[in-house]
């Protein structure tokens, strides 16, 4: 149930209740790509005060998937009171992270008391800054996965032949729908390729069958937490393949009628392309060579932006001063007075056009200036 991230996309979530979906991506430029990672941004700041849970897809090895997840649950954490729900931890293994909610355990402890190589096996530090997170802003941890031994009970007989008393207390789920069975034999087949499918008929109805077993034990968990807790935000780290098109997960939940839902992926930017740091002025990432200053990426929504500034402008002077480093552009722009307008000189193609900024307050015009590939 994992997959390798596409090289340039945003992945935003429906509009519409009850069909929170993983889009299918699609190539951007840098420019497209951040203004996409924006509008995501923008998207669940106006939706969350009403949403019960939301869904955040990783790659369970992907560095930039969990750092996106915990600037997504830091932002969230002034808006709404959170729960962190944990595909990584069966929902049996609740009284462990009940000690951690209470401060009776460590990160250290939690992770030795739930087995976390036999329950999830990946590298727990790409998850530790997300558990710091949680108890130093108070957040509790709710586990919500199907016990391992239950999966492959499931995985080897079947849900038909797997007795209701036998399923801890999971109900049936809903039915696998077309394309969502079509994706999940895909990855059987990737599992047989590496031997650890056995290419029997029988055993594909049993990987669906455990697949669709933690989807509803994940749903399920999440729904009676909304219940027991109506005025949180359930946000739960979940695999994408738990989450694409709406299936998995989401179409659990809306079984159950759970659907105030969202999922999220994080917005994918193409190599070499990253947004301008929070407080930066001008909005744009600068490089000098010989020839002069050059404008490599502009930032969506930034005074750059707003002046019609362009990657591959080449900064001429600022006020009529001629710059040729970037770090005299980027101590100006620092400098610069509030309130009062900047004129931006640039070359765009031979041609000389004046470019007239607007610049947000300078929160600290004493910063030293970088050159030579900074952000303004």
């Amino acid at each position: 149930m994992q997959g390798r991230a596409w090289a340039a996309a945003v992945l935003l979530g429906s509009l519409l209740w009850g069909r929170p979906a993983l889009a299918a991506p699609a190539p951007l430029d840098c420019q497209a790509a951040l203004a996409a990672a924006q509008r995501q941004q923008q998207e669940l700041h106006q939706q969350a005060k009403t949403l019960a849970v939301l869904m955040l897809g990783e790659i369970h090895t992907s560095v930039d998937d969990h750092a996106w997840q915990l600037g997504t649950l830091e932002r969230l954490s002034s808006q709404r009171q959170l729960i962190l729900a944990l595909e990584m931890i069966p929902a049996a293994r609740q009284p462990v992270l009940d000690r951690f909610n209470t401060g009776e355990l460590d990160v250290a402890g939690l992770l030795r008391e739930v087995d976390w190589p036999a329950v999830w096996g990946h590298d727990p530090n790409l998850y530790r800054p997300l558990l710091h997170w949680a108890r130093l802003r108070r957040v509790p941890l709710l586990a919500i996965n199907a016990e391992p031994a239950l999966v492959r009970q499931v995985r080897q007989r079947g849900l038909a032949t797997t007795p209701t008393a036998e399923r801890g207390g999971i109900s049936e789920p809903r039915p696998a729908s077309p394309a969502y069975r079509q994706r999940l034999e895909a990855s059987w087949r990737g599992h047989q390729a590496l031997g650890i499918s056995s290419g029997r008929d029988a055993d594909l109805q049993g990987f669906i069958d455990s697949q669709l077993l933690r989807d509803r034990a994940m749903a399920e968990q999440l729904a009676a937490a909304h219940r027991h807790n109506p005025q949180s935000l359930l946000v739960a780290l979940i695999g994408v393949g738990h989450l694409e098109g709406g299936d998995g997960v989401p179409s659990q939940l809306n079984d159950l009628g759970l659907t105030r839902q969202l999922s999220l992926r994080r917005p994918t930017l193409p190599g070499g392309c990253a947004p301008a740091p929070q407080g930066a002025r001008l909005g744009a990432y600068l490089e000098s060579d010989a020839s002069g200053v050059w404008v490599r990426q502009v930032a969506p929504g930034s005074a750059a932006a707003a002046a019609g500034l362009r990657p591959g402008d080449r900064i001429v002077a600022l006020n009529g001063r001629v710059v040729q480093r970037a770090g005299e552009v980027i101590r100006g722009v620092r400098l610069h007075p509030d309130a009062q307008p900047l004129v931006i000189t640039v070359d765009r193609g031979g041609q000389r056009l004046d470019l007239k900024l607007r610049l947000p307050p300078s929160s600290d015009p004493r910063l030293a200036a970088r050159d030579n590939g900074a952000n303004a």
